[in-house]
C-alpha cells in the first residue's frame, strides 16, 4: 500500500509588506492618522503584522483588473485591504486629514473606500455590515 503524502497547507497571512521611501516618516503617518502600533520592526493593526521597507525603485503597490467593479470596468486593485470598526469615522477624519480618498462605497453587506499613503501605495479599508 502506498504511503499517501501529507498536503501541507497555508495557516494564515504573517505580514504584509509596504514600499516606502522613508520606513520612518511613514510609521510616524500610519500610527498618527490609522492608529497602527509599533511592534519591533513593524507595525501593528490589530494582530496583523505590517512591515514599511524602503523601496529602491518606484514601485507602489496596484495592478490593474477587470474582476472587481460590477461593470467589468479596468479597476486599480490595491494589494492590502485593512479592516475598521468604524469607517464613516475613518473616512471622515482622512478627508478632513489631507489624505487621498476615493469615494465612502456602500454594498450589500459591507462599506469600503481606498486611500493612497504618502508614497502613492493604494490601500482599502472596509468594514462589514452589522
Amino acid at each position: 500500500m502506498e504511503q499517501m503524502k501529507r498536503k501541507t497547507v497555508l495557516t494564515g497571512i504573517d505580514g504584509v509588506y509596504i514600499p516606502v521611501s522613508n520606513r520612518k516618516q511613514s510609521e510616524a503617518w500610519y500610527i498618527e492618522h490609522f492608529g497602527l502600533e509599533h511592534g519591533g520592526d513593524y507595525l501593528l493593526a490589530g494582530r496583523q503584522e505590517v512591515f514599511l521597507r524602503e523601496r529602491l525603485d518606484q514601485q507602489v503597490l496596484t495592478f490593474r483588473t477587470n474582476q472587481w467593479l460590477e461593470n467589468g470596468e479596468s479597476y486599480e486593485m490595491p494589494v492590502v485591504c485593512f479592516r475598521t470598526l468604524d469607517i464613516a469615522g475613518l473616512y471622515e477624519y482622512a478627508c478632513s486629514n489631507g489624505i487621498r480618498v476615493g469615494q465612502l462605497l456602500e454594498h450589500n453587506w459591507f462599506r469600503e473606500f481606498d486611500f493612497y499613503d504618502p508614497d502613492g501605495n493604494k490601500l482599502k479599508v472596509w468594514q462589514p455590515n452589522e
